[in-house]
């Protein structure tokens, strides 16, 4: 072969392998991911959907250099088959039917072997970032990441298909199967979707066999699960995540969770714990898969009733997603905070609560590969998202470092302070702690007053402006003063993400008109018209409309909506981004109307 066919070869062979990828990977990625999307989401895997479009144009981009990588073998392959030198056979009756179906079973049960050690190997620190980093971008992958390897792993996948016909006599057809069952697994266990009916994992043999969650925990929880066709060498080897079959069966027992008219969740509280001073934690165990799977940092809102009074209020989640199936609430009261003060007061292990799913635009979403410094400020009981970020990382991104400026009054308002220093002494190389305590001298070797410019300067000296991203959740006063100095520091906003712990002040002005409102809830249109110096959302619902609600506050996200025609203003707005905002996306809790017609729909 001269190198002109060599290279005509490798063209066509590329292109080959590319049809392949289409036909396997584009329809699962249309039908579940764009067309039947709304109607699958009852058997997605990951109920928080992560991935987005920057991760399906770089699946996209790994894969097609995958295949050129399985060209190039491909050919070299073939070129020595037509030596002779493969055991490739085409007539079934030189081995006989029992070897046909035998050696399809041996194939698969090594290339499952090979690609268990080899994956579980590239995971090793001094491997993973030549190998395996690319394929971990998606933490929730999609059939677009089936083939997303970097180019060093895609000849370790390609490996055993070009090395086994030189080993063992395999049928021709038997080398087709093996490669329609390779990549129809591969695109399956990258589905997002799971497919596996009800009690797969529990069948007898069936069990053996991988389901689509299988694979799906493993890039979300990364260290476990490394199988590729059968769970035995996960279990042998004592690496298959332990909530792998409850994980599978929960999938279909969503269907059964019970919610109420106003779409929230009931569940029962099954520990309550003081922390430091006035703020406690309510755990509660055996949760629905969307309180596991949040994103660390997002908060929720509960529903009490008080004297035949209905209020909502929102607190963020201090458990670590994905950890023993336990969510925590970690609160502190308020002095005349109803709520809190009923919670702490009132609240019995056994009682129910009802809360909303968890939201919130104040959140990571954590991959792998990622090699960021976090710098972490928080005020008081502002700690509580923190925390779960910061478990959160330090379980997930092994390479990430995190600084965490803490600011309180007295050593004993610290909430969390035994699991920070667990922490620190656990991940000594990744976590870095300040305490400030604008109250109190030479405790904890913290430093005396608050958190200043100079404090962020000397971050920002130590380690680069350019190398750091920064996440502050606090009073409203300090977290508004910080971000101030971040700027004036040469910060950019993109780096700088804030959750308010308190709101402190807000513009009360009501000034608005008299509108007539067409709000799209789900595909049902209602009409209705606004009340003078009230909010479209308050309107709305002395009307009965259903408009999607929780905190009331403006502080959850939960009522947004997309505002299509007329004009809002809105009172206040910690929640929306820039670029939602430019979209025409309101919080119709905050939404004054500022014309005659609104249509908004969510």
């Amino acid at each position: 072969m001269n190198i002109t066919t060599f290279f005509e070869n490798i063209i066509a062979m590329y292109g080959e392998n590319l049809l392949w990828y289409a036909g396997f990977a584009f329809p699962f990625f249309i039908i579940f991911w764009i067309a039947g999307k709304k109607y699958f989401k009852k058997i997605r895997i990951q109920e928080t959907e992560r991935a987005n479009l920057h991760h399906f144009k770089h699946d996209l981009g790994f894969s097609a250099s995958t295949f050129l990588i399985f060209a190039i073998m491909d050919v070299c392959f073939l070129y020595l088959e037509s030596k002779g030198y493969t055991q490739i056979y085409l007539n079934i009756n030189e081995y006989g039917y029992l070897w046909l179906g035998l050696s399809f079973f041996i194939v698969l049960f090594i290339d499952d072997m090979f690609f268990y050690w080899s994956h579980r190997a590239m995971h090793l620190p001094r491997f993973y970032k030549f190998f395996h980093k690319v394929h971990h971008e998606s933490t929730d992958p999609s059939p677009l990441t089936a083939f997303a390897f970097h180019p060093s792993e895609a000849v370790i996948e390609q490996l055993m298909h070009v090395v086994l016909p030189f080993l063992l006599p395999l049928n021709f057809g038997l080398m087709i199967a093996w490669q329609i069952f390779s990549m129809l697994n591969n695109v399956l266990g990258h589905l997002g979707y799971e497919i596996y009916p009800k009690g797969w994992v529990k069948f007898p043999l069936l069990q053996f066999k991988t389901a689509s969650t299988h694979h799906n925990m493993h890039h979300q929880l990364f260290n476990g699960n490394y199988a590729l066709y059968f769970t035995w060498w996960d279990k042998w080897m004592g690496t298959e995540f332990k909530d792998y079959e409850t994980r599978h069966e929960k999938i279909f027992e969503r269907k059964n969770i019970k919610k109420s008219s106003e779409g929230l969740y009931s569940l029962t509280v099954s520990n309550i714990y003081n922390e430091v001073n006035d703020a406690f934690t309510i755990q509660f165990s055996d949760v629905p898969s969307i309180f596991r799977d949040f994103s660390a940092g997002q908060h929720l809102t509960i529903k009490v009733t008080i004297k035949e009074e209905t209020l909502y209020r929102t607190f963020s989640i201090s458990s670590i997603p994905n950890t023993d199936n336990v969510l925590t609430l970690t609160i502190k009261k308020i002095k005349g905070g109803k709520v809190t003060n009923y919670l702490a007061e009132n609240l019995k292990i056994g009682d129910s609560i009802e809360v909303t799913a968890p939201s919130g635009q104040f959140y990571i979403n954590p991959e792998p590969a990622n090699q960021k410094h976090y710098v972490m400020i928080a005020g008081g009981s502002g700690i509580t998202p923190i925390y779960s970020m910061i478990g959160t990382i330090l379980k997930v991104e092994p390479k990430s470092k995190i600084t965490l400026l803490y600011a309180n009054r007295t050593s004993t308002s610290i909430v969390f302070e035994e699991k920070i220093e667990q922490c620190t002494k656990a991940f000594p190389a990744q976590l870095e702690v300040k305490h400030f305590l604008s109250e109190e001298e030479n405790s904890l070797s913290a430093i005396k007053g608050y958190i200043t410019r100079i404090s962020l300067e000397e971050i920002l000296n130590q380690y680069g402006k350019n190398n750091l991203d920064f996440y502050l959740c606090g009073p409203e006063m300090m977290t508004n003063k910080l971000i101030e100095d971040l700027q004036y520091l040469g910060i950019s906003k993109e780096k700088i993400h804030r959750e308010l712990f308190l709101i402190t002040t807000q513009n009360h002005t009501n000034n608005s008109q008299k509108a007539q409102v067409s709000a799209k809830v789900f595909g049902k249109t209602y009409q209705f018209e606004t009340e003078e110096g009230k909010t479209i959302l308050q309107s709305g619902l002395n009307q009965n409309v259903p408009l999607p609600f929780s905190c009331q506050s403006g502080l959850c996200g939960m009522c947004k909506m997309k505002c299509t025609e007329g004009k809002v203003r809105m009172k206040s707005n910690q929640v929306l981004t820039e670029n939602e905002l430019k979209e025409g996306y309101v919080l119709t809790c905050q939404s004054l109307p500022q014309s005659g017609i609104i249509k908004i729909n969510k």
